[in-house]
């Protein structure tokens, strides 16, 4: 009867902590749509700080990607001249289908780069002003997925008139959520990790730079040998390039891969919102 007893705390004692859990993911969620004003304006104020003092102005949105796309176009079309076929990924562009790859990567790694130091570079606000601090690094994680997505979009019209457009694109913008829900999960965790531990942004540019060279995005997947091909599976960043490239240039869309990528996002998000809620008491403190 004893045993019986214990097992019964044991039970409501868990139960209660996953409650409790339960109550700080839903808080970071409820906090973030009852300040959405507040939202819309930290991503404005990210937008608009990114290029104050310019001549140029927000006409940078425009000259950025194209200047990127241009350089690119440069290197790999004149000088390196690397090769690709359409059986093997949908296009003989190899300007194509890095760009294809290379986007999605940039929404996630400036977005991700940006909002790991919000906190620490806002303190002297943190410290002052009562808010909720979760939107610092949502509002700089989407102020770069609004700026590198305006380059994606002029990149996915220059492939319209390419010949490339199919219905299929529709599903893009569900592709771009998944990525994003996935890299706020990370942001968030991060984030409130580098108020403790300031190496985390240092340490996240070294990983960034490692995970880009371990992301098929300037090689097709095929180059990687037999061997390591295994580890890719445990890289979504390599899932979500090959979702992109597949509904850009196949027209397809892989439902079992992207239910995958929704899960690992929910749970990423969900883990990070947890993590996030739970240290926001001690940010003023380190701060």
């Amino acid at each position: 009867m004893g045993d019986f007893y214990r097992l019964k705390n044991i039970i409501v004692n868990n139960c209660r902590r996953v409650k409790k859990n339960l109550v700080l993911i839903r808080e970071s969620f409820v906090l973030t749509c009852h300040y959405r004003h507040l939202l819309k304006e930290f991503v404005g104020r990210e937008i608009k700080g990114r290029f104050a003092g310019t001549f140029a102005g927000i006409l940078w949105t425009v000259i950025s990607p194209v200047a990127t796309m241009l350089a690119y176009f440069f290197v790999f079309s004149v000088i390196v001249r690397m090769q690709v076929t359409v059986a093997e990924v949908g296009t003989d562009s190899f300007l194509f289908f890095f760009l294809a790859g290379f986007f999605p990567w940039l929404m996630f790694s400036e977005g991700l780069t940006k909002a790991v130091g919000s906190l620490v570079a806002q303190s002297g606000l943190i410290t002052k002003v009562v808010f909720p601090v979760e939107l610092l690094p949502l509002s700089a994680l989407l102020s770069s997925f609004i700026l590198n997505g305006a380059g994606f979009l002029m990149f996915l019209i220059y492939l319209a008139f390419s010949g490339y457009f199919h219905l299929s694109w529709f599903f893009l913008p569900v592709l771009v959520i998944i990525e994003a829900f996935f890299a706020l999960g990370l942001a968030w965790f991060l984030a409130a990790l580098c108020v403790f531990v300031r190496d985390i942004a240092e340490v996240l540019n070294i990983v960034i730079m490692l995970w880009f060279f371990g992301t098929p995005i300037i090689y097709p997947g095929s180059m990687v040998p037999e061997a390591l091909r295994p580890l890719f599976h445990f890289n979504p960043m390599a899932s979500y390039v090959q979702c992109f490239r597949n509904l850009l240039f196949f027209h397809q869309l892989d439902v079992l891969v992207t239910l995958k990528l929704f899960i690992l996002a929910l749970i990423c998000c969900l883990s990070g919102a947890w993590f996030f809620m739970r240290s926001k008491p001690a940010f003023g403190d380190v701060l």
